[in-house]
């Protein structure tokens, strides 16, 4: 591969205008009100770019479809295009308005808000007209530059309860991959919904919220040929792969949300052979950010959110399953675990982890650097971590030591807590994979056949 290629992939843009929608007080991890002002300082950003010209931007690009962020989401890309720039874009749920079926069609339920058969149209201009091929999923392949071509695909699936690929679309995205190979272009996708896990407890709380039967479509794209594909949609930012039973390495790279901590923006380089990803981020954007930085303003958001989270597992359990939704847990699997999180919600209020190494008998072998920390700021901080793509507390630091000392007591006191065929089977180690990943979440050299 002697072509290069280089470009900016961003997703879950969430634009959502306020000035004309209304200010919103709704509590969520991403940037509801701020939407604008950090689309527009990362969008200045790529216009300060004279090496890159191409920009991916992977669905969930206005709030919830909403005709008048549509509108200005879409002002904000046309001056891109103006100044010459690429943008190619798939759209997802958050795109268009509830469904409900009249005599066999699908037909707007929200004012305001525009069809899913809208979207075609008003994103003409981004990826669509310069496709070289097209499904009727709104999915396309488009040509980005000589030996390359982009796999964006929508996998909406049913609109709500399957965001997939349905067999037509697979046998659709196949021929494309194998017709690539034959042209002898290097081919990689970008989806909405993740293909691979962006931690280990992400299929637990919400297994629906993946790609529909990822563990399938995974093996069956990796042995077509598919070596990359760029994901949105967990809001986390993350770096995967697997190897399937016939050796073929399929990776994932899941991207978290652009409105939100820490704006997490891909520049991948392609060359001699090999995918170049780093992550960068936004120091500025115009807003009243009462004096913090932007990444520091960020941050607190993301904890404010989280903490207003915690307190109302102790306090107000209808409060909690409207806010759980933002972190993908629906709100009949929080209702069946009612009990638990209400009494989990009241210990997490004072709880250190020197009274809980006390309760479990281990206190003698916890590092006193640790003892004072509120288990409720720990979990928010490893929360963070998570979705930042910083789970940095590895084997040798006293945190780690101690959490898997207590852990593992836990599991022992309480075997119950095993599930046959989850990862809790191995809880200290399902805690593990939670509070450090060894691979790198932010850059990745990885080698291209």
């Amino acid at each position: 591969m002697n072509q290069e290629l280089k470009f900016f992939l961003i997703t879950d843009t969430h634009y959502y205008a306020y000035e004309k929608l209304g200010y919103s007080d709704d509590k969520d991890q991403k940037c509801m009100n701020e939407s604008g002002a950090i689309i527009d300082a990362v969008f200045e950003k790529f216009l300060q770019e004279d090496e890159i010209d191409i920009i991916l931007i992977a669905g969930d690009l206005t709030n919830n479809g909403e005709v008048d962020s549509h509108k200005g989401f879409i002002e904000r890309l046309n001056r891109l295009k103006e100044a010459g720039k690429k943008v190619y874009v798939i759209t997802a749920t958050h795109d268009y308005g509830l469904r409900e079926i009249s005599d066999g069609e699908s037909v707007g339920k929200d004012d305001g808000k525009v069809l899913r058969s809208d979207l075609r149209d008003l994103y003409l201009d981004f990826g669509f007209s310069s496709a070289i091929a097209e499904h009727k999923s709104l999915s396309y392949v488009a040509q980005l530059a000589p030996g390359f071509r982009l796999l964006a695909l929508n996998d909406d699936g049913d609109g709500r309860s399957f965001c997939g690929y349905d067999q037509d679309q697979l046998d659709w995205i196949l021929n494309q991959i194998k017709e690539a190979q034959d042209a002898g272009d290097f081919i990689f996708a970008m989806t909405h919904h993740p293909m691979l896990p962006p931690t280990p407890m992400y299929p637990l709380i919400s297994e629906r919220d993946m790609l529909g039967n990822y563990k399938e479509v995974a093996k069956i794209l990796a042995d077509a040929g598919l070596q990359i594909i760029f994901t949105g949609h967990t809001h986390i930012v993350n770096i995967g792969s697997m190897v399937t039973d016939k050796g073929n390495e399929i990776w994932d790279v899941n991207t978290g949300s652009l409105v939100g901590y820490p704006t997490p923006i891909r520049r991948v380089e392609i060359n001699n052979s090999q995918m170049q990803i780093t992550t960068e981020r936004i120091e500025d954007f115009e807003w009243d950010r009462k004096g913090m930085g932007a990444q520091e303003y960020l941050a607190a958001h993301f904890d404010s959110y989280l903490g207003d989270l915690f307190d109302s597992m102790a306090n107000d359990f209808e409060r909690f399953t409207q806010l759980a939704v933002g972190f993908s847990l629906e709100r009949e699997k929080a209702e069946k675990f009612k009990i638990p999180i209400k009494f989990t919600g009241k210990i997490l209020q004072k709880l250190t982890l020197g009274h809980l190494s006390k309760l479990l008998f281990v206190s003698r072998k916890v590092d006193k650097s640790v003892k004072d920390i509120l288990l409720k700021d720990l979990i928010l901080e490893i929360v963070r971590n998570i979705f930042s793509g910083n789970e940095h507390y590895s084997p040798d630091t006293p945190m780690h030591q101690a959490l898997i000392l207590m852990i593992g007591r836990l599991s022992k006191l309480v075997p119950g807590l095993k599930k046959k065929g989850y990862p809790l089977d191995d809880l200290p180690d399902f805690v593990s994979s939670l509070i450090y990943d060894p691979t790198p979440d932010h850059e990745a050299l990885i080698p291209l056949k």
